[in-house]
């Protein structure tokens, strides 16, 4: 039996300290001028493009320009210099659980995340797991999640030549279950983000750790969710 971990990024693979929402405001204040600093925008679970729309709602402009090529380039040059100096650090056992990832357990991964493609492989540089995750869905497929989780499978799909029996993602916040459920995936979430366990419980998620720490009980725990239908 195939299975296929897709993987949110912040909260879930790295805990960062803030390096995206403080590109985000440098990324505004050189395109628009605006001096806001952004305190109240929600950004997580949420796509790159999704918060770009809304940000560009709040200042007047046309949330249409969230797929705007300059904003995306201008955004990622301020991660890059973010990033470097507060790169975060990876989530208890996430290296671990990606290391058991092969075709001989037959474990396959891959991304599921909001950021952009060029801002997701800029925040997991520095941690050295770009090449075990080497596809996946972004915001920049997408603004909604479950759209690009879908995208995610496919690549995968794709990139390593099978069809998948089972499908889990495993991110940090409630719309990581919500995503999975719309495709008729499996879901784990971990409270290493923004939101406690018992939070995460009550969201729908068919399965829910502290964090990923302890590889065994982590694969015992994937082996148990469901198949796909």
């Amino acid at each position: 039996m195939k299975t296929l971990l897709l993987f949110d990024l912040d909260g879930t693979l790295v805990l960062g300290e803030g390096a995206g929402r403080r590109a985000l405001v440098r990324a505004f204040a050189l395109l628009y001028g605006t001096t806001d600093q952004w305190e109240s925008l929600e950004t997580a679970g949420r796509t790159d493009t999704a918060i770009f729309a809304d940000m560009l709602r709040r200042i007047g402009r046309d949330p249409a320009e969230a797929w705007s090529p300059e904003l995306w380039n201008t955004y990622v040059d301020c991660l890059v210099d973010e990033v470097r100096k507060r790169p975060g650090r990876l989530a208890p056992g996430v290296r671990e659980l990606l290391a058991h990832c092969s075709p001989e357990n037959g474990l396959y991964a891959a991304l599921g995340t909001g950021n952009l493609e060029r801002g997701a492989r800029v925040k997991l540089a520095p941690h050295d797991i770009n090449d075990l995750l080497p596809v996946g869905g972004f915001g920049s497929d997408a603004t909604n999640r479950a759209e690009l989780v879908r995208v995610g499978v496919q690549r995968a799909r794709d990139h390593y030549g099978t069809d998948f029996d089972r499908v889990v993602v495993i991110g940090d916040t409630p719309r990581d279950a919500d995503c999975a459920r719309a495709n008729g995936y499996a879901c784990l979430l971990v409270a290493t983000g923004p939101f406690d366990a018992s939070a995460l419980a009550r969201c729908g998620a068919d399965a829910v750790r502290e964090d990923l720490s302890d590889t065994g009980a982590v694969l015992d725990t994937i082996a148990r969710l469901p198949y796909l239908a």
